[in-house]
C-alpha cells in the first residue's frame, strides 16, 4: 500500500517523543543530585521542584511533542484513511518532522528562542499547509 508510506515520517517523530522522553530522567537525576533532592521531597510530588535550566528545557520540549505533533498525526491519519497520502503530503511530513527536530534541538541545547521559532513557525506552516491540502482534496474529491 503506497499511502502507508506516510507512516514512516510519523514513527520519526514518535522517535523523536520519545528520544526527549529518554534524555528527561538522566538530566532529572543530574538535578536532583547537584540540589541534593530526595525522592520522598514533596516538591518533587507537587511539580514544585526547582529543576536545572537543562531538565527543564527537556521537561519543556516534552511537553511541545504533545502540542503541533498532535495536530500531525491527526491531519497523517485522515490522509491514510481517506487514501490521500499522496507524494506530496509525504513530503509534507517529512519536512514537519525536520522542523520539529530543529526546534527540539535548539530548545534542549542553547535555547536559542529567535532560532527555536523559526523552526517552530516553519513546522507550523507546513502543517497548516498539510491540512489545507488535506481538505482542499476532500472536498474537491466530494469525499
Amino acid at each position: 500500500m503506497k499511502d502507508a508510506a506516510i507512516l514512516a515520517p510519523v514513527l520519526a517523530q514518535a522517535l523523536l517523543t520519545f528520544a526527549v522522553l529518554i534524555l528527561l530522567g538522566p538530566a532529572r537525576a543530574r538535578s536532583m543530585r547537584e540540589t541534593r533532592t530526595r525522592l520522598d521531597d514533596p516538591s518533587l510530588a507537587n511539580g514544585t521542584s526547582p529543576w536545572s535550566d537543562q531538565a527543564t528545557r527537556i521537561s519543556n520540549n516534552f511537553k511541545n511533542q504533545f502540542e503541533l505533533p498532535v495536530l500531525f498525526y491527526a491531519v497523517t491519519a485522515f490522509a491514510l484513511i481517506l487514501h490521500q497520502a499522496d507524494a506530496t503530503m509525504i513530503q509534507l511530513a517529512w519536512a514537519f518532522v525536520a522542523a520539529r527536530v530543529g526546534h527540539a534541538g535548539f530548545h534542549i541545547t542553547q535555547n536559542v528562542i529567535r532560532a527555536r521559532g523559526i523552526f517552530f513557525m516553519i513546522g507550523l506552516a507546513i502543517l497548516i499547509a498539510m491540512w489545507v491540502r488535506l481538505g482542499w482534496r476532500v472536498l474537491a474529491a466530494g469525499v
